[in-house]
């Protein structure tokens, strides 16, 4: 187990512009003091804004695996796009065209980078919808994907979801739900990634429901929050009982890395962005201690 950080704590700028070029986000993630990285593709479902949305993406793919070979990273995860808290119709047939070629192509670029993970949210029917017709319709919306994968030896990860108490149910925020779902794949290229901030939001009790995930826990996302919306702070500025979790990780097996998820570069001015960065690195150290 290593600390890790998304490649997208060096993507948007303060001043607006461009996503600050993948090259550039390896290494100054490298130089804050992370040899594991999470190729985050989040962006990919905005043709604007990705590079890797482009015709050309291969020979940008090319630049990312040279930065890769000259920091000396790995990457062990990715995050592909994803949809929406509910499954809705794409406003035309060619948006859903593109995300799913969007979709198709991370999964693809994962392979091609090394990684073994890409992480997918599970989609959420109506509130009515049974438990069983919700694992149906997640085989509808990701079977593909996870045929695909199969075929690239790269694993898929369903990740937990958030409910804040009092807001409609959705399905993928317990783990009862995610290892039902990644059960019924019957795969060794399924598993389950834990967003340690999405169980506070969900007021769930993290030790019982990491047991419960076991051997199939296969990824995380590390950030905080204070309970009340999805912050993404660095370890220990929010209320996630770390101390509690951290040893969970150890007692279950996990053999992956504490990938952090947080924003806290997403708005500073460039020139605090690797200070924050440093910061992260030495919260996610005292975590890995913990563990």
């Amino acid at each position: 187990m290593k600390i890790a950080i998304m490649t997208s704590s060096f993507r948007e700028r303060r001043e607006g512009g461009p996503e600050i070029p993948y090259p550039e986000s390896i290494a100054r993630c490298k130089a804050a003091g992370f040899d594991v990285l999470d190729l985050n593709l989040c962006s990919m479902k905005f043709p604007e804004r990705n590079v890797f949305c482009r015709d050309d993406w291969e020979k940008y793919l090319e630049e990312v695996l040279k930065a890769k070979e000259e920091h000396k990273v790995e990457f062990y995860q990715s995050h592909p796009p994803y949809l929406g808290g509910r499954i809705l119709a794409f406003e035309d047939e060619k948006e859903n065209e593109f995300f799913w070629e969007m979709t198709r192509r991370s999964l693809e670029i994962t392979a091609r980078v090394g990684a073994s993970w890409a992480v997918l949210h599970p989609v959420c029917g109506e509130p009515t919808d049974s438990f069983e017709e919700h694992i149906r319709l997640n085989h509808q919306v990701f079977g593909e994907s996870v045929e695909l994968a199969e075929r690239l030896g790269i694993g898929v990860a369903f990740e937990n979801m958030s409910q804040i108490p009092g807001t409609p149910w959705r399905f993928g925020c317990t783990a009862e739900e995610l290892v039902a779902l990644a059960d019924s794949f019957h795969s060794p290229a399924v598993g389950i990634c834990w967003d340690f901030g999405h169980a506070n939001l969900s007021r769930l009790d993290q030790p019982k429901e990491l047991r419960l995930i076991g051997e199939r826990l296969k990824t995380v996302h590390v950030a905080d929050n204070l309970g009340v919306k999805d912050d993404h702070f660095i370890p220990f500025e929010g209320l996630v009982p770390w101390e509690e979790i951290m040893p969970i990780l150890t007692e279950i097996g996990f053999s992956g890395h504490l990938v952090l998820e947080v924003r806290l570069t997403s708005n500073m001015p460039d020139r605090l962005k690797d200070a924050g960065a440093r910061l992260a690195a030495e919260a996610d150290r005292l975590l890995l201690s913990m563990a």
